[in-house]
């Protein structure tokens, strides 16, 4: 080899090895810069024996008898066939601790709390915050009719008139009397519909076409399409996608390091997410549905995102937030319809009102609440369908811990029943206006209820000391009972249904 060629080998050699760690150096940068935008769980200085009192303390919703002791939170997880649980506690407007168990998937990387789980329905209440922010900023206003800012859509002619129209007002608080319901979500295989194919009803959508069926503002309906127009409206007025909104108005300002509205989810994102769940602890066919109807229930978060989203609202209301006036808040609490307000529950105890909000996709349960005065609350995630006694149980266990007024479950005494009493009550009862049937069936001296939809488990009933024939299951569950042989009633969910057919 001659003196030239050994040189130019030489070089390559040096830029070759430069290169190597100059690319190394650079993956690690951006390894290192891309953990910044990730969640750690975090534990305040005090908050140990809060934490400890909260994880080892989980009891039913309602304990019989004073019979039952406590359990821990990985207990009812494999109890319940969930495989990951993530949470955040909030105590005096400020993160107290946050912390995830179990694995992405069954048998899976294990989760922490940077994993990502679908959010369902609490996508509702962070779209209602970030159009605030929108109508303060002179954009928009919530009383107006929404189809003067719908240009790629009109709401169609129903029970809507000129002096009485729908509006983005009662569009969020579900009262415009658009078409009930919410949205079962597209697996992965499945072709994504438009927002505009979703409220019209045209494929490849699975959900009914939108119509305002009642007159706005005379009732309180649950809608998810009520949503998707207003997020049609948002994107007409704005003209940007919806995820973009959502970040330039809620998700940055707020510092939710991780929350997505981006449908379908990014790849970037799926290493850390976790795989939804259904009853019999398979995993969601693909891990996941999509759900375009992103207003509605299209939210990806963390426990520790979502606690950001609640702190900055209790800042909000006592005047101390660069993100939220004090009247956006205080706008979240006028005119209440059956305790709700904007979508949101309201759980009071004396003057201690607790805003509370539940989520449910395909494979995943989420929930959250915050009292606004004192900045006390609470966010659970979950990816599995049968989490949501869980989630109530995670609530239950943080308010005995941290002295709530709210939450705590119920202790109750059970009541004898002879077989010919409980016989007297099973039967095939009919919602008419829910479009519900339930089956009571005596079976080995307990009552059964089932719910063919099959959205629900069968539940065993235990009969209670009460003033009525009421039943109880350890969920918080109530049953009542009125009449007798085929004028029987049922009060359940406090709705009323018939007796159809008596069972023998």
């Amino acid at each position: 080899m001659n003196k030239r060629i050994q040189l130019i080998t030489l070089l390559t050699s040096i830029i070759s090895s430069t290169t190597a760690n100059a690319s190394e150096v650079l993956e690690m940068e951006n390894r290192q810069h891309a953990k910044l935008n990730y969640w750690n769980c975090y534990m305040a200085s005090d908050a140990y024996e809060r934490k400890n009192k909260v994880e080892n303390g989980i009891l039913p919703q309602v304990v019989f008898d004073g019979d039952i002791k406590p359990t821990n939170i990985e207990m009812e997880m494999a109890l319940s066939k969930t495989p990951a649980f993530s949470v955040a506690v909030i105590h005096k407007g400020k993160l107290d601790w946050s912390a995830t168990w179990g694995n992405l998937k069954r048998s899976g990387d294990q989760a922490d709390c940077s994993s990502l789980f679908q959010a369902g329905s609490l996508a509702k209440p962070l779209t209602v915050l970030a159009a605030m922010r929108i109508k303060t900023a002179g954009h928009i206003d919530f009383d107006s009719d929404v189809n003067t800012y719908l240009s790629s859509y009109q709401l169609p002619v129903g029970r809507q008139t000129s002096e009485n129209p729908v509006t983005l007002s009662n569009l969020f608080s579900h009262t415009s009397g658009v078409t009930r319901g919410g949205y079962a979500g597209y697996t992965k295989k499945e072709p994504i519909p438009s927002d505009q194919q979703i409220v019209l009803g045209e494929a490849p959508t699975n959900s009914p076409k939108v119509e305002v069926s009642n007159s706005p503002g005379l009732a309180l309906a649950y809608s998810g399409g009520g949503y998707t127009v207003a997020e049609i409206a948002l994107q007409d007025k704005l003209r940007k996608p919806f995820e973009t909104i959502m970040n330039e108005w809620l998700i940055t300002p707020l510092g939710m390091k991780q929350a997505e509205f981006t449908m379908p989810l990014p790849d970037d994102r799926h290493p850390y997410t976790a795989s939804g769940h259904q009853m019999d602890g398979t995993i969601v066919p693909g891990g996941w549905n999509n759900y375009p109807e992103q207003a509605a229930a299209g939210l990806w978060a963390t426990a520790t995102d979502l606690a950001m989203f609640l702190i900055e609202m209790h800042k909000g209301y006592n005047g101390e937030s660069n993100i939220f006036t004090q009247s956006n808040i205080r706008e979240l609490l006028d005119n209440p319809i059956q305790n709700h307000v904007y979508g949101f529950r309201q759980i009071a105890n004396g003057d201690q009102v607790f805003l509370t909000h539940y989520g449910g996709t395909v494979g995943y349960r989420a929930g959250m609440t915050l009292n606004l005065q004192t900045g006390d609350g609470a966010v659970f995630l979950s990816n599995s369908d049968n989490a949501s006694n869980l989630g109530e149980a995670f609530l239950s266990s943080v308010s005995r811990a941290y002295n709530w007024p709210v939450f705590q479950g119920e202790k109750v005494k059970r009541k004898a029943y002879s077989s010919e009493e409980l016989k007297s009550l099973a039967g095939t009862y009919v919602f008419p206006e829910q479009g519900w049937e339930v089956s009571v069936a005596y079976e080995h001296n307990i009552l059964k209820f089932d719910f063919p939809a099959g959205n629900r488990l069968p539940l065993v009933m235990i009969p209670i000391e009460s003033k009525y024939r009421e039943f109880v299951h350890e969920t918080g569950v109530h049953a009542y009972f009125d009449g007798v042989g085929p004028d029987m009633k049922i009060k359940l969910f406090g709705q009323t249904g018939l007796r159809q057919s008596i069972k023998k």
